[in-house]
């Protein structure tokens, strides 16, 4: 059986959950190649992954990592949008003729689900949005007239862009929504998803390779990673697109810097191209890329990142709670970032406040209050019993032998 995968290439979080996938059909006896861009090609070339370079669509980004939404509307507006759009599914289209999948499993792209349905190749979608949303307004700052007519326009025609997307969505033939069994969903505001395609919505777990839910002993762990068994153990897992990565890792390596005393602390900066040898810098350990992040994960007391649903899947599966600093005016993040919250795992952190004084503080607060470590260990046996990547690749070979 040939698949063809899809990751949407914004940020790292979308192919890291289908490569597993991918693995574990390639055990089974099938064949994957990858199509993505951006972030996600640069994922698939590290691991060497067979993978078809795709047109790439992004948002725009200020130098302090917020969303650029007028430059965004100004290089992808609707016209030029369409245009790249449609560039998408031309690529996508020429590479499905190349591979001749069976199937198409699509992780949040639009543009792979219209070309598999105009090629006839059934399609399985695998998402934590649905309901995909922008900022009403940006926050933080004082918006002329110009500014609040420019927002209350972009509102108006986001509602058509929006549907539209949601009426792509639904073409597909199964949808796969990788996050927790209620109460605990941690999507759950971006999961309105219309009750005509409640028979095609299977929600299946985290993406989690089996060893994962096998941890070694922590004293065990923390002494094969050289790490200290007396002081908090701070795993910084920065991740996102290139600039938000950037900015991130240089307010976190500044804030930390005061903390060494108290905490053992490992940075990552999330760069797959990097080294996987770390520095030192004033008493942390900054990485690069970390190849073993779930250990990492693992030996940690807490986990201090952004508010990326992979992220926070990663975190709960292995029971820490979590410190979180969301993209400034990203919907979806903050979203994530509140529920997260309100479960009692994790505490939010805006990333213009972000400094050693309130860092310490609210790191103190979730490390001393026991509930945090309390519930994040409630989620993480909720997860126990759940199997996402076979599910997911029992879906696929079943799509691909029904059609």
């Amino acid at each position: 059986m040939r698949v063809y995968m899809a990751p949407c290439g914004i940020g790292l979080g979308h192919i890291t959950r289908v490569h597993p996938i991918s693995n574990e059909l390639k055990a089974r006896g099938n064949l994957s190649v990858f199509s993505t861009y951006l972030d996600g090609l640069q994922y698939a070339r590290h691991h060497a992954l067979p993978t078809f370079a795709a047109a790439p669509i992004n948002f725009r980004v200020r130098n302090d990592g917020t969303i650029d939404f007028k430059m965004t509307a100004a290089t992808s507006g609707f016209s030029l949008g369409i245009r790249i759009f449609l560039r998408q599914i031309i690529f996508e289209i020429r590479f499905m003729r190349l591979f001749k999948p069976d199937v198409v499993l699509s992780d949040s792209r639009a543009s792979s689900l219209v070309a598999s349905w105009l090629l006839r190749i059934p399609s399985i979608l695998m998402l934590n949005q649905f309901r995909v949303e922008i900022m009403r307004r940006p926050t933080e700052r004082h918006l002329s007239l110009f500014d609040r007519i420019f927002f209350i326009i972009a509102n108006l025609g986001w509602l058509f862009v929006r549907t539209v997307i949601q009426m792509v969505w639904g073409r597909s033939r199964t949808i796969l929504i990788p996050d927790l069994p209620a109460p605990y969903t941690i999507s759950v505001g971006n999961l309105a998803i219309p009750k005509r395609y409640n028979g095609k919505v299977k929600l299946i777990g985290p993406i989690v390779e089996a060893e994962t839910l096998h941890s070694i002993a922590n004293a065990a762990l923390r002494k094969k990673l050289g790490l200290s068994s007396g002081k908090p153990v701070i795993y910084a897992a920065v991740s996102g697109p290139r600039i938000e990565r950037d900015v991130l890792t240089q307010l976190l390596v500044k804030a930390l810097a005061t903390l060494t005393k108290k905490y053992e602390i490992i940075i990552s900066r999330g760069n797959p191209n990097g080294s996987l040898s770390p520095q030192s810098s004033n008493g942390m350990k900054i990485f690069d890329w970390i190849q073993n992040q779930d250990e990492y994960i693992s030996a940690s007391d807490l986990i201090l990142s952004r508010a990326g649903h992979g992220t926070i899947m990663k975190s709960l599966v292995h029971g820490k709670p979590m410190v979180l600093v969301p993209i400034p005016d990203h919907t979806e993040q903050y979203g994530n970032a509140r529920r997260a919250e309100a479960l009692h795992v994790a505490r939010i952190i805006d990333q213009n406040k972000l400094n050693g004084d309130i860092l310490d503080t609210v790191l103190d607060a979730v490390l001393t209050n026991p509930e945090y470590a309390k519930n994040a260990k409630v989620v993480q046996d909720t997860v126990a019993s759940m199997h996402a990547i076979e599910t997911a690749c029992d879906l696929v070979e079943y799509t691909a032998r029904a059609a």
